[in-house]
C-alpha cells in the first residue's frame, strides 16, 4: 500500500506494515459477528488515525516514530530513498538499532542490521557519534551462545573484565568473550560515555577469520 502525503509530495511505502498491534488492541478474530465488526471498526479507526498522523508529519523520523516500535524497521525498509533525501537514514538506523541492542547481545536480524549499515553513507554515519581514538586496538564481544557474529563490540576492557569474571559462575548464567584485533578504517560507528565504549564494525571485519576466543585479559 502507498499513501500520497499533501504536504511534501512523500510517497509512502507501507509494504507489510501492521499498523495495529496488541496489546494495545486487540488483533484477533471474535466469534460474535457484532463484537466482530465492532473490532473491525476500531482497527479501522486506528489506522486511519496513523495515517493521518503520518500525512501531517514534517519529517520521515516523525513519521516512523508514529507507527507502533514493530513496525518501525520495516516502514525504514520500505522508504530508504526518502529517509535519505531528508538526511536522517543514518540517524534513523542508529536509534532503532540501539533500542533493540547492546554490545553484549546477540540478536535477531543480523542480515537486516547489515543490509542497513550497508545502505548507510559511511561519512555520515561516522559523524553520527564520536572521533575513534585509536589507529589500533582489540575489540571484544560478549556472546551467551557462544556464537561471535555482530557487529557491535566494545573496547571497554573494565566491562569485558565484569563479565568474564561472571561467566566464571555458571550459576549466574554463562557465555564467551570473542576478541578481535582492529583498526580505524574498521569503524563505522563509535559511541562513548561513562559505561560504554562501543564500536560498530564494518560487516566484513565482523564476519572476518582473525576472531579468537579469550579467557583472561
Amino acid at each position: 500500500m502507498v499513501i500520497y502525503e499533501k504536504n511534501s509530495n512523500r510517497q509512502w511505502n507501507f509494504e507489510n506494515i501492521q499498523f495495529v498491534h496488541a496489546p494495545e488492541i486487540f488483533t484477533g478474530t471474535f466469534q460474535n459477528d457484532k463484537m466482530e465488526a465492532r473490532n473491525k471498526t476500531m482497527l479501522e479507526k486506528k489506522k486511519s488515525e496513523l495515517l493521518h498522523q503520518i500525512e501531517h508529519s514534517v519529517a520521515p523520523y516523525e513519521a516512523m516514530l508514529t507507527l507502533h516500535r514493530n513496525d518501525h524497521i520495516q516502514f525504514l525498509l520500505n522508504n530508504i530513498d526518502i529517509f535519505k533525501n531528508d538526511g536522517c537514514f543514518e540517524k534513523a538506523v542508529l536509534m532503532l538499532y540501539y533500542l533493540k541492542n547492546t554490545s553484549f547481545v546477540i540478536f535477531e536480524k543480523y542480515s537486516t542490521w547489515k543490509l542497513l549499515f550497508q545502505q548507510c553513507d559511511p561519512q555520515r554515519l561516522y559523524e553520527q557519534g564520536k572521533p575513534f581514538p585509536h589507529q589500533m586496538v582489540t575489540a571484544y564481544r560478549g556472546s551467551a551462545t557462544g556464537e561471535p557474529k555482530g557487529l557491535s563490540w566494545t573496547i571497554n576492557t573494565k566491562e569485558v573484565e565484569w563479565f568474564l569474571d561472571r561467566w566464571q559462575d555458571k550459576d549466574l548464567g554463562g557465555g564467551t568473550i570473542f576478541a578481535l584485533d582492529i583498526t580505524r578504517e574498521d569503524v563505522m560507528y563509535y559511541r562513548e560515555d561513562e559505561q560504554r565504549q562501543e564500536i560498530i564494525l564494518l560487516p566484513e571485519i565482523a564476519e572476518g577469520k582473525n576472531i579468537r576466543q579469550v579467557d583472561c585479559l
